[in-house]
């Protein structure tokens, strides 16, 4: 981190940023003791087609997120989707621990269980994720509506493009999202070769038509010279933003180097970032240097920061987007501003909704959030098991 970046931070600034997932956001009354839950397991199953973003593995299977219930004394139960940490060390020791907390009282706790330590945020999300579907349902009303919004849809987009389709499996599974009613969309590049991206990316234009709105991510695949030799060739295709093109986390000078040949050679296309990282020390870093689409991502730290980033990088003029469909990106969404973006990521989305019982509902490239009480989207148990994806159910109490 910078000197100017320490001491904008001494100075008080974003102060009352710093210390994450211990704010007053969110807070309802409910105090709440678990006093039993349920985790469901599940099996990989294969693929119809492989994945690879520029930097990652080849994906030839995909699997349901292990799926969790919690209940509370009252025989209440708050339910979805968990990581490790959530089914192996919070909610054993909330059963063990026996008190009854609210939602922030809970977050206060494993904040400090913690230590503050980074790894553990997401898991931290889930959990209150799990006490807001909780309390919504108790109270008969969406998730959504219980956290604040005044609205049941979000913008979204449709993200895919793996670097293993051919041109023609690229333009054609991007011409179906805007055949289901996508407005915009997002896809790979970055496996260095510029001409295969740049060919790829006229190709997809043509296609889609110039009003149709087209992304691309790199996913920190370059450095800024590399970045930069394809953004003087993609700028006449209109690109709405391009997507980490550089390394996430130690590469502010970097990005700040790409910003300044862009705007120094008025072939400018706006640079986005921030699904990779946890704090937002390193948003303010992203902004300082040029970037101008940020994408909290509030899987990676309580919804409530996740809405304090968003505020604090609108107020700085910036643009939001974010990932994660349905849970919790839908929910996220309706606390955005109309034409804040939410991704729905098509090698992962496509296969998961298959198996809820319930999500919401695409028109006109927004998602209409169910009314039901809760969550936006339950598990589909029943055809999880059915068609043999179900590992095991344990039951914790």
């Amino acid at each position: 981190m910078s000197e100017e970046i320490i001491r904008y931070m001494v100075n008080g600034e974003i102060e009352q940023h710093i210390r994450m997932h211990i704010n007053t956001g969110l807070a309802f009354d409910e105090k709440i003791r678990i006093t039993k839950a349920k985790l469901y397991t599940f099996n990989p199953k294969p693929r119809e087609k492989t994945w690879k973003d520029g930097t990652g593995k080849v994906q030839k299977t995909w699997c349901f997120q292990p799926w969790m219930e919690i209940y509370d004394e009252d025989g209440n139960v708050g339910q979805g989707p968990v990581s490790p940490e959530v089914w192996k060390v919070m909610v054993p020791l909330m059963i063990k621990d026996g008190t009854a907390r609210t939602n922030l009282e809970w977050r206060r706790f494993f904040y400090w269980f913690y230590r503050s330590q980074e790894q553990y945020y997401s898991p931290m999300y889930q959990l209150e994720a799990l006490l807001f579907d909780l309390i919504a349902v108790k109270r008969g009303v969406p998730m959504h509506r219980l956290l604040g919004a005044s609205r049941d849809w979000c913008d979204c987009y449709k993200g895919g493009g793996s670097v293993l389709r051919t041109d023609e499996e690229l333009v054609e599974e991007l011409l179906e999202f805007k055949r289901q009613g996508y407005t915009a969309t997002k896809f790979k590049i970055g496996i260095r070769d510029i001409d295969r991206d740049l060919r790829r990316l006229r190709l997809v234009r043509e296609a889609l038509g110039p009003e149709f709105r087209i992304a691309v991510d790199a996913n920190q695949a370059w450095d800024a010279e590399t970045a930069m030799t394809f953004i003087r060739k993609a700028y006449p295709c209109g690109v709405e933003w391009f997507e980490e093109p550089i390394e996430a986390h130690n590469s502010m000078d970097e990005i700040e180097k790409l910003v300044k040949m862009m705007k120094a050679e008025d072939v400018y296309i706006p640079l986005a970032y921030g699904e990779s990282v946890n704090t937002l020390s390193t948003f303010d870093a992203y902004i300082r240097a040029g970037v101008e689409v940020i994408q909290p991502k509030p899987i990676n730290y309580t919804m409530a920061e996740g809405l304090r980033i968003a505020d604090y990088a609108r107020e700085r003029g910036c643009r939001i987007t974010s990932g994660q469909s349905f849970m919790p990106g839908c929910v996220f969404g309706t606390l955005l501003r109309e034409g804040e973006l939410i991704e729905f990521h098509k090698p992962n989305s496509d296969y998961v909704e298959d198996y809820y019982s319930r999500k919401g509902e695409l028109r006109n490239g927004r998602i209409w959030l169910p009314a039901e009480p809760g969550a936006p989207i339950r598990a589909d148990l029943e055809k999880l098991e059915r068609d043999g994806c179900l590992a095991a159910i344990q039951i914790m109490e």
